[in-house]
């Protein structure tokens, strides 16, 4: 077969709906010399997500396998990862009402939580009295209420957490990633290659 030598670049993690064939195109980046061949066998069909399932893996020897199946003369070079992590979502789930009570109910316990873990840390470090020290040191003068203050600072801490968080403006000031997507990306990260350790027993069990 001429230009026979296919280069296959899979990729780690994609997502797809219940029920969905999976052709090679979707898993995999595919190249080869031979452009009639390439777009063949972009088009084969690998497999057919479950409808219960939420993840699923995709062997590379399972895609191998129907590549041969059809084509036993093609030379194959594979790059990436040895298994496909599918992710299985569900289309309709955003336009379900459960999904965005759910969302409210998440931000007001984490806006309630926010905000008792910041009045416990002022009350346990003294923070009005403080101001109020700051207030006589600046003006020689004593103020019960040293609103100058404490407005400032109050506002000072959003800003302050929005800066950190690389999140002001709709435009990033700055191109690296804020702490909070770094530690985002390592959990999902670590939980993606325990998915796919855990799917790869469940499937040498069934065995």
């Amino acid at each position: 077969m001429k230009d026979s030598k296919v280069f296959l670049q899979l990729e780690p993690k994609i997502k797809a709906k219940p029920g969905q064939f999976l052709t090679l195109k979707d898993l995999a980046t595919v190249y080869c010399l031979d452009t009639s061949l390439q777009k063949k066998l972009q088009d084969i069909k690998i497999y057919r997500t479950p409808k219960k399932s939420k993840t699923v893996v995709v062997s590379v020897l399972d895609i191998i396998e129907k590549i041969k199946k059809n084509n036993s003369g093609v030379d194959i070079v594979v790059f990436g990862n040895p298994e496909i992590l599918v992710d299985i979502g569900y289309s309709d789930i955003k336009g379900n009402i459960t999904y965005y009570l759910r969302i409210l109910a998440v931000c007001i316990v984490l806006f309630i939580g926010a905000g008792l873990t910041i009045i416990n840390f002022h009350e346990d470090v003294d923070m009005e009295s403080a101001h109020k020290n700051i207030y006589y040191l600046v003006t020689g003068e004593k103020n019960e209420k040293p609103y100058i203050i404490q407005i400032p600072y109050s506002i000072g801490i959003g800003l302050g957490m929005a800066t950190f968080f690389n999140h002001i403006f709709r435009k990033r000031w700055k191109k690296e990633p804020s702490p909070l997507e770094v530690e985002m990306y390592l959990y999902n990260k670590n939980l993606d290659n325990y998915i796919l350790d855990n799917e790869k027993g469940n499937k040498n069990n069934r065995r």
